[in-house]
């Protein structure tokens, strides 16, 4: 009896709960990278205390948009990183979702496929 209760609850409640929690866990890694957070604010400046305007001659205030410009492509190209990095970990997560929802079913056959496979050597 308890068997069957265990079979119906791996084939059935289990199984859900298994791809529910591999979304969460998914998702949980885009927002641990932030990468919507990340993208929205691509081209901000990086780490730039005084970003507002200048006042001064026209060499302070080139001096002033170039040195905002660099900020901008820093800020870009390590956001751009972590937004990688973002991905690949979530695709990565996603791929181990994939193989462990498709590996779910055969697990509680492994005990018969080891006697099997025992037996024949």
């Amino acid at each position: 009896m308890h068997m069957f209760s265990l079979l119906f609850w791996w084939y059935g409640a289990g199984w859900v709960t298994l791809i529910r929690r591999m979304g969460e866990r998914v998702a949980g890694v885009l927002t641990f990278f932030s990468v919507g957070q990340l993208a929205g604010s691509l081209f901000a400046p990086f780490r730039q205390i005084a970003a507002g305007s200048v006042n001064g001659s026209l060499s302070v205030k080139f001096r002033a948009w170039t040195d905002q410009l660099f900020s901008r492509l820093v800020g870009a190209v390590v956001r751009l990183l972590l937004i990688f990095v973002g991905l690949m970990a979530a695709m990565l997560l996603a791929i181990v979702t994939v193989v462990a929802i498709i590996v779910w079913p055969l697990v509680p056959l492994l005990p018969l496929i080891g006697l099997t496979v025992g037996v024949m050597v």
